[in-house]
């Protein structure tokens, strides 16, 4: 007899996984996240009790009660100190909650960008602290007990669909903005373009590249991008530019000069131009400023000027 969708998601966890943040650890990769193979793991962090940290790319993020933290496979991630921090993490697949077009928009409007993640901060009194949090625990003694197969899928997909779509509003709320998912996406649009992004990004500078590798035009290309995530496609590419160049930065042992060739730039000072103008500060004090243990900045052969 040939296994259904419903019964994969009690077999080898192909399309969720429920876990606690204590038992969760995760460190810097460049890879996607996955849950299996072919399919790429989102996660929801959320924290119930104690504090810890989590850095996104090189965001430092504290987790205290009430932290709620929604984040794509592509984004760098990093739990640290949450040992003592009771809370769970909610790790799910495009197959598992995008059952309609609208279902797709709304995971990536909600999750894909330059950010590549959405971060909120709720208090104790907020009626969505409570909302999610009764969301998360229904959700997670369905995972654990529920026996009604075919039951249990359509349930956790709801709870999970109802958690994304509280999020997504108050993103709206906080960017004063409304919900628009009537003009649906198709992910072999949105995602294709971020995922040739993670693979090219370093060799191809040109937008004409992917949208040929997309069979699309640019016209249509900055089309799906601003009605998809609200930037344009050069935006995020300058973006993600930018996030890997301070990835590097902080955590790896690269001279500037090794480092702005490593991603693409002919010459150093082009690279030096670029991070200036996006931060306003050189490739060089960011480094200083910002340095990781055991990675001390030990200056090098670039140090002329700003490098």
């Amino acid at each position: 007899m040939s296994v259904t969708i419903q019964e994969k998601i009690l077999e080898k966890d192909e399309l969720i996984k429920y876990r606690t943040i204590s038992h969760f650890t995760t460190d810097f990769g460049t890879e996607p996240r996955r849950l299996s193979e072919e399919k790429f793991a989102y996660m929801i962090i959320y924290v119930k009790q104690g504090n810890g940290n989590c850095r996104i790319d090189t965001d430092e993020i504290p987790l205290r009660p009430g932290s709620i933290l929604m984040v794509n496979p592509f984004a760098f991630l990093q739990l640290k100190d949450t040992q003592l921090v009771q809370g769970v993490v909610l790790i799910f697949t495009e197959e598992f909650l995008c059952r309609t077009h609208l279902q797709e928009q709304l995971l990536y409007k909600t999750i894909y960008g330059p950010n590549m993640r959405c971060f909120f901060q709720l208090d104790s009194n907020e009626t969505g602290l409570n909302f999610i949090q009764s969301q998360i625990t229904m959700f997670g003694w369905e995972y654990r007990f529920g026996k009604d197969v075919f039951l249990k899928f359509d349930l956790l997909h709801n709870m999970l669909l109802g958690v994304i779509l509280y999020l997504h509003k108050l993103q709206l709320e906080r960017e004063g903005q409304t919900m628009d998912l009537v003009e649906p996406l198709a992910k072999s649009q949105v995602v294709q373009f971020i995922q040739l992004l993670n693979v090219y990004f370093k060799k191809e500078s040109s937008l004409q590249f992917y949208a040929d590798q997309m069979n699309v035009t640019m016209k249509q290309l900055v089309l799906i991008c601003k009605k998809g995530v609200g930037w344009s496609p050069k935006a995020i590419m300058q973006e993600k530019l930018l996030r890997e160049a301070k990835r590097l930065l902080l955590f790896d042992v690269m001279s500037i000069k090794e480092l702005s060739y490593d991603l693409g730039f002919s010459e150093t000072t082009n690279f030096v131009k670029f991070f200036q103008q996006h931060t306003g500060i050189s490739p060089k004090n960011f480094k200083i400023n910002n340095c990781v243990a055991g990675l001390e900045y030990k200056g090098g052969d670039d140090e002329d000027g700003d490098l």
